[in-house]
């Protein structure tokens, strides 16, 4: 038939609303100081996981 070759454009018509908000828009110091936040929240959560490994057992888990 032929009807769509190498150089077809269609267009539908739709409309999109554009939303550039604070939460949505990324600057790459916006990114780096997000990446150094969760870094430390990780950093944080490590350490109490090892100050939890470090103490003695409670009497219900030795009991187990």
């Amino acid at each position: 038939m032929g009807l769509l070759t190498t150089t077809s454009v269609a267009i539908d018509g739709s409309k999109f609303k554009a939303v550039n908000n604070r939460d949505k828009n990324f600057t790459k110091a916006k990114v780096e100081r997000r990446r150094a936040q969760l870094e430390e929240s990780v950093a944080r959560y490590l350490s109490q996981l090892d100050t939890a490994d470090r103490q003695e057992p409670t009497e219900a888990l030795a009991r187990k």
